[in-house]
């Protein structure tokens, strides 16, 4: 059988830590890697613990990018292959289930990509929404942590598989948060984009948030997600928007 650790980081996530820790409890080693958290993050980890002493392991370090965090709690998996998940979200009875199977079998590849069910602002996603998928399962000796500075990726050296394990994400649990997010991302995917050499025009600054949208509502299928997937489709648009507005604000700066 294969032994597998379960990785987390984790800041401020009272609302979502105690359902993620507790999807991961069928796990050989779980790890949880905490910047500090304000709130009863805390709490539920250290109650967490008491359950499962014998496999959690708990640090606390200084934030220090989003990708430089997960890097750091992978490095601490004792064994070498490694389910991440963040801390607002969480596995399905389905995906445990067929996890628990896979790790039966010899693995026909180096990591594994899963679909994530997302969270959008007061239901789940439709299932004709299209889904996402994020490697999440990996031998940490065939991966590693993208150093984008944000939507960091495990990056494979080897072959890449999909396994139908979905899991839930938490992440747009209002529009406030959600447009906070927002500006938060955007200003760190433009100096990525800056720092890469990729510079926008007025032309891209105009349109491709237009088809960003078209993109979002109709190609990955918003659409069915009524009102809250129309307003989904908008602010994306809107951060791609930003983003590109940001780079160019960079770009005027340095002439």
């Amino acid at each position: 059988m294969i032994k597998i650790s379960a990785v987390v980081t984790s800041f401020n996530s009272e609302q979502t830590i105690k359902k993620c820790l507790q999807s991961l409890a069928w796990a050989d080693e779980i790890i949880i890697l905490d910047s500090f958290s304000e709130d009863k993050t805390l709490d539920f980890i250290n109650e967490f613990k008491e359950t499962f002493a014998n496999k959690v392991q708990f640090q606390q370090v200084e934030f220090q990018g989003f990708a430089k965090q997960k890097q750091a709690v992978i490095d601490l998996a004792s064994h070498d292959w490694v389910l991440l998940l963040d801390d607002d979200e969480c596995l399905t009875p389905k995906a445990i289930k067929k996890i628990k199977t896979w790790r039966q079998s010899i693995p026909k590849a180096h990591a594994f990509a899963l679909p994530r069910i997302e969270w959008v602002f007061w239901h789940w996603s439709h299932p004709w929404v299209k889904r996402n998928e994020f490697v999440r399962l990996f031998n940490k000796k065939h991966a590693y942590m993208s150093q984008d500075l944000v939507h960091e990726s495990i990056q494979v050296e080897g072959k890449t598989k999909r396994l139908y394990a979905p899991f839930k994400h938490f992440s747009e649990t209002s529009i406030q948060l959600k447009l906070d997010k927002i500006n938060q991302y955007s200003a760190l995917a433009a100096e990525q984009k800056f720092q890469n050499g990729t510079r926008c025009s007025g032309v891209r600054l105009i349109f491709y948030p237009v088809f960003y949208f078209f993109r979002q509502y109709f190609v990955r299928r918003q659409i069915f997600n009524g009102f809250a997937g129309l307003i989904k489709a908008t602010l994306n648009s809107y951060y791609a928007y930003l983003k590109y507005a940001k780079l160019y604000e960079l770009q005027k700066k340095k002439d």
